[in-house]
């Protein structure tokens, strides 16, 4: 495979992302881009892979700053985009100190639009045969609403993206208005922007699959990282072989996969339930 075909990951310094660029390293016949936020601490995670005889390459992106994005863009407009790992993303923890607008804001500015107007801005760069996988969670699943008219109008099959984003617009609207709760939005904005991330990965799918490109997104556990705080029961390496065979190997697009590998119904009952037997 030429030098063109590339993967691409972000948030990729370290955690999940880091153990996905490792595992492409070492299984994609083409070349794997590490990115980070960070450009330092992007080119040390990168040298730490060298060490181990892999060669990725490193790029910096802010997947969150417009700039940023478009210096990434214009880098790699004659590559060709073979893989798309969303990975890039922020939590609040219920212990967070800072007000609830600004962590609503942040959360939906980071783990949806960000991400969204990313993966717009890389689409040109994706051919056929491309495989987009956006990291999820099983608060993506619709389930975690209690509003069952907003729950119907985020699975709509005939959903836009323009609609899409006028409802993570009104979400953030009804945080500042302290009415997120009465408009059964419930209480977590982590919930509404990975609702937010499922319902545009099924979007792009419908998009984009007569190209020939799929578009997943996946629950990869309760992993542990910084952003937990080192809580979790799955590794990242654990969680990075699930996310790396999707990439590598689907054949099927449009679908919510669970972290044991099995596809979920968006809208049916919570797979914590009946998969992991805890909610």
């Amino acid at each position: 495979m030429s030098n063109d075909y590339i993967a691409i990951v972000t948030g990729a310094n370290k955690g999940l992302g880091f153990a996905i660029v490792k595992d492409l390293c070492e299984n994609f016949k083409g070349t794997v881009y590490l990115t980070s936020r960070d450009e330092t601490r992007g080119n040390e995670a990168c040298e730490i892979l060298r060490k181990l005889g892999l060669k990725p390459e490193y790029h910096q992106l802010d997947v969150s700053d417009p700039q940023s994005v478009q210096r990434f863009a214009s880098y790699i407009q004659n590559k060709r985009v073979e893989i798309l790992i969303n990975n890039a993303g922020i939590l609040f923890l219920k212990d967070a100190k800072e007000p609830k607008l600004f962590q609503a804001e942040q959360t939906i500015l980071t783990n949806y639009f960000a991400l969204v107007n990313f993966c717009e801005a890389i689409l040109p760069c994706v051919k056929e045969g491309g495989k987009i996988i956006n990291v999820s969670s099983s608060s993506g699943h619709l389930s975690r609403i209690p509003s069952a008219d907003l729950r119907k109008r985020f699975m709509c099959e005939n959903l836009t993206l323009n609609e899409l984003n006028l409802l993570m617009r009104n979400y953030m609207e009804a945080v500042k208005n302290n009415e997120e709760i009465d408009e059964g939005w419930g209480d977590s904005p982590y919930v509404i922007s990975k609702v937010g991330v499922n319902a545009y990965t099924f979007i792009l799918n419908r998009k984009l699959s007569s190209n020939g490109i799929i578009v997943n997104c996946v629950h990869p556990g309760y992993v542990m990282s910084d952003m937990t705080r080192g809580a979790g029961n799955v590794s990242p390496e654990q969680a990075a072989k699930l996310v790396t065979e999707i990439a590598l190997n689907s054949k099927t697009g449009g679908l919510y996969i669970w972290h044991n590998g099995d596809t979920v119904n968006w809208n049916g009952p919570d797979p914590r339930g009946f998969i992991d037997g805890k909610i």
